[in-house]
């Protein structure tokens, strides 16, 4: 139970865990792991240094947390059906929901795009399964349940890529409508599967499904 302060209000918990990991989450952005030290990481948090030691045994593990965490809210919002009528107001909605929600937790998602590069397999595995899981959303929108061709998983590959580097532009910059890069986005999607139906029809996707996702021009 909390002690309360004086006058009967309780005196406010404070989530020195979470502390840290946005903390960690926002200097790992910004610089690469070995760059970042715990006592920076403390420091930024307002917490005791020990704490790291007590809630992630080191700065590994603290580094990891933040990726998880990021990870899991992710899920979370993809999880979430976007809202539309027709399947490219649904698409459009989608993207244009990631972008927002990426640009107001920038230095998760950076911290993330940082992680997704380096060395640690661990990381690196998290970080890949993350960003294949908002391809495989739109894949099972276009009725792709089974395995994926290998030529539909590089160009879903190589446009979750494109989405990513539009975002690290946006937060970067600020410095073009967000409707713009919505439009991008999903334009670039519709070209991408075009390419690959012309290229192997048999790829597992409609193409008629394909048009659906286009929308009025």
């Amino acid at each position: 139970m909390n002690t309360p302060r004086s006058g009967g209000t309780e005196a406010p918990r404070i989530d020195r865990r979470a502390r840290l990991i946005g903390a960690a989450s926002a200097l790992f952005s910004e610089r690469a792991y070995d760059e970042v030290t715990t006592t920076e990481i403390a420091e930024r948090a307002g917490v005791a240094y020990g704490l790291i030691a007590h809630h992630f045994t080191n700065k590994r593990g603290l580094y990891l947390a933040t990726i998880h965490a990021a990870a899991e809210d992710l899920r979370a919002l993809q999880a979430v059906p976007p809202g539309g009528d027709v399947p490219a107001d649904r698409l459009r909605n989608a993207i244009d929901r990631h972008i927002e929600y990426m640009d107001h937790h920038a230095a998760g998602f950076l911290a993330v795009m940082r992680a997704g590069s380096g060395s640690d397999p661990e990381v690196h595995a998290i970080v890949e399964d993350l960003r294949w899981q908002g391809a495989a959303h739109i894949l099972r929108a276009l009725g792709v349940d089974g395995p994926v061709h290998p030529l539909l998983r590089a160009a879903m590959r190589g446009w979750v890529g494109y989405l990513d580097e539009l975002i690290i532009d946006h937060i970067h910059h600020h410095d073009v409508d967000r409707a713009h890069l919505v439009r991008l986005a999903a334009d670039a999607l519709v070209a991408t599967l075009r390419t690959a139906y012309f290229l192997t029809p048999g790829i597992g996707v409609d193409p008629a499904a394909i048009d659906l996702l286009a929308g009025p021009a």
